[in-house]
């Protein structure tokens, strides 16, 4: 597995995010009753926080993979297992 495969996936969760606020924006604009309040607090708000984790997770998953395929292509690394 390449880390790119991380990054790629990782673009396609920003503007999936992206989209989605854009559209609630949209849909707030015609739907806004208790329901619509309570939707909001119930499943989006709690979005933002979860995705900006997961998002530096993947960052860092991303650069150990990186740093994992660099020792493993280098020759001259010890061998010790």
């Amino acid at each position: 597995m390449k880390s790119c495969d991380l990054l790629t996936g990782l673009g396609r969760l920003q503007r999936s995010t992206s989209q989605l606020k854009e559209k609630w924006l949209e849909t707030k604009t015609h739907w806004n009753d208790q329901a619509s309040r309570d939707f909001e607090k119930d499943f989006l708000q709690g979005l933002a926080p979860q995705i900006t984790l997961a998002v530096a997770a993947i960052h860092q998953y991303a650069e150990l993979l990186e740093q994992v395929e660099k020792d493993l292509a280098d020759p001259d690394r010890d061998r010790n297992y």
